[in-house]
């Protein structure tokens, strides 16, 4: 059994609204709803878990009857563990995606699903067009090859027993999921992901998803 959790419970607080970013409308729907519509169209996903606000939970849960509706934490890592455990005891696969990457395509999660194949953890990502730099205030300290640089986006997948055991024993705060695995020492490989799979942080972002929507019909 393959199952994907789709993380909704931020409060998106760099969105500069008192709405989330989730519940907004974006090109007449709910940008919640963009993911939603493309992991349920892949017949390789056998159950859909929606994470979201605890006072949002019933009235999503009406609106996605065919999915399951949990609660979110006060963290994504508790959200994410919140999903994790609302998965069938029998699932074999799970991917995690961020409800802000609403543009995610079909393609780039059967690449995902693909990847397990090979290994216990994948995650999507995009080569680094531009130069990166690391920095200890505002002295350059490193420039990585850019050749080896990727830019990290979700879906991430794994073994479902894999990233359970990691939540349960790893104890540190992390803003994805497959730092866990990787602190346990397990290898973590990357999968090809897409430009257009970017995260829609900022009103800029959302403006241009609206555009790309528009474009692509």
């Amino acid at each position: 059994m393959i199952c994907a959790i789709i993380l909704a419970a931020g409060n998106a607080s760099r969105f500069n609204s008192q709405t989330p970013k989730q519940f907004h409308q974006l090109n007449g729907r709910l940008l919640l709803d963009y993911p939603i519509q493309t992991f349920s169209k892949c017949d390789e996903i056998d159950q859909l878990i929606i994470v979201v606000p605890e006072e949002k939970v019933t009235t999503i849960q009406e609106a996605y009857s065919h999915h399951h509706v949990v609660s979110g934490g006060k963290s994504r890592r508790e959200s994410s563990f919140n999903g994790l455990t609302a998965c069938p005891s029998e699932t074999e696969y799970v991917l995690i995606h961020d409800v802000a990457r609403a543009l995610v395509d079909k393609a780039t999660i059967l690449r995902c699903i693909d990847g397990l194949k090979k290994a216990d953890a994948v995650s999507t990502a995009v080569h680094a067009i531009d130069t990166v730099v690391e920095t200890n205030g505002e002295n350059i300290v490193q420039m990585p090859d850019r050749n080896h640089m990727y830019l990290e986006q979700t879906p991430q997948g794994f073994k479902y027993h894999t990233i359970l055991n990691a939540h349960q024993n790893i104890k540190m705060d992390v803003t994805d999921d497959i730092r866990l695995v990787k602190a346990m020492g397990i290898e973590c490989k990357v999968v090809e992901g897409s430009e257009q799979n970017f995260k829609i942080t900022t009103q800029q972002d959302f403006q241009l998803a609206e555009i790309l929507l528009k474009e692509n019909g």
